[in-house]
């Protein structure tokens, strides 16, 4: 399939499918089959296997932007410590934000090809999910999904866009997995002209400083948001 700018951007989701067997779950066709295929296998070896988050449109993605660059969302620094935004300035804001969010339009939960996953099962009661590292760590409560995937999610193509060892100004997410076939398609649309095309079409928070930083989001955010294996990196 041919995908669009639309596509890659998350303003137009007609080139995915619903996900029956889960709620919420939109993927592209490709990535459901192996999506589902790896969660047969997990569920074979006694691993609960399931989306915690796919398809995210770009309004969204732009709702978390705003709520978070005006202080209404809390946001994380790399340590899990919340930031007070109000103390720093629009770049500084910017660059906090940027560590666990991705900007609008170029945050890959806009093509169907990637999710946050987790494992039911290993839930205490009343627990609620919170996507973090600790939860995926050695000590956390989905150690043994991290270990699994560790060992078997490269058969069924999908990876881990967000690692230590692929970036340097966002963190890390042990629970983000992508389709790489397909995701490897959108990536002719990542380019310095779309980046401010779409933060000058968009009422996003913070947007003359975004404007004012287009080469860095390009080189240091969005390729290593992209396409980690070329050290192309919430």
């Amino acid at each position: 399939m041919d995908y669009t700018f639309d596509n890659f951007c998350g303003r137009d989701p007609s080139h995915l499918i619903e996900v029956a067997e889960f709620k919420n779950c939109r993927l592209t066709a490709p990535t459901a089959e192996a999506f589902l295929a790896m969660c047969k296998a997990a569920q074979q070896d006694g691993i609960d296997l399931a989306p915690a988050s796919s398809f995210r449109d770009f309004d969204r993605q732009l709702t978390i932007w705003n709520e978070k660059y005006m202080g209404d969302r809390t946001v994380l620094d790399n340590h899990g410590q919340p930031v007070n935004i109000g103390q720093l300035t629009g770049i500084e804001a910017a660059y906090a934000i940027l560590y666990w969010s991705a900007l609008p339009g170029f945050s890959r939960h806009h093509w169907g090809t990637d999710l946050d996953v987790y494992s039911p099962a290993l839930m205490p009661e009343n627990y609620e999910l919170q996507l973090v590292a600790a939860e995926y760590d050695k000590d956390g409560i989905f150690h043994p999904l991290t270990q699994w995937l560790d060992q078997n999610m490269e058969k069924f193509g999908f990876y881990r866009p967000f690692t230590d060892d692929a970036r340097v100004r966002v963190g890390s997410e042990l629970w983000h997995i992508s389709y790489r076939s397909e995701a490897e398609k959108f990536l002719p649309f990542v380019t310095r002209k779309n980046i401010e095309d779409l933060i000058r079409s968009s009422p996003i928070a913070g947007k003359y400083c975004l404007l004012n930083m287009v080469d860095e989001l390009y080189d240091d955010y969005i390729i290593n948001e992209t396409n980690k294996d070329q050290h192309f990196n919430t």
